[in-house]
């Protein structure tokens, strides 16, 4: 039984592009945990395989409160982000807007470059533009 309990409550997608490394995550449990989880795996990933930027593209339905955001974004340098450009795409992005502009702007003070999109194509303008600013 405790193998289940090991499972986590997403599936990520990894595909390498030539100046970053693409995650798509798949879920429907939301919450600090769940974040936590899959973008400490998203970094560790980037790392191992030499990757200094991420286009991340969230598919989770479920919601998490303000608390987590704020939380989870003012940790993304120890969840080993500090040196990873990241691109995030969030699907519910209509539904999830006003957080993740929370997320964002938290996530910016404290050192991460991190910059929200609609889809993978203005991601990657972005990312293509390795001088610009975070915001």
């Amino acid at each position: 039984m405790n193998d289940l309990a090991s499972i986590p409550p997403y599936k990520i997608v990894f595909e390498e592009y030539p100046n970053y490394l693409y995650a798509l995550v798949h879920g429907e449990q939301y919450g600090y945990e769940v974040l936590a989880g899959f973008l400490r795996e998203i970094a560790n990933e980037c790392k191992k395989r030499g990757f200094d930027q991420v286009c991340i593209e969230e598919n989770i339905s479920g919601t998490a409160s303000e608390d987590d955001v704020v939380r989870i974004a003012s940790e993304l340098a120890d969840l080993g982000f500090r040196d990873i450009r990241m691109a995030y795409i969030d699907r519910f992005q209509n539904e999830q807007q006003e957080m993740n502009e929370i997320g964002q702007e938290v996530a910016v003070e404290h050192g991460v470059q991190v910059q929200i999109f609609n889809n993978q194509i203005e991601a990657e303008n972005w990312l293509a533009k390795r001088g610009s600013a975070s915001v």
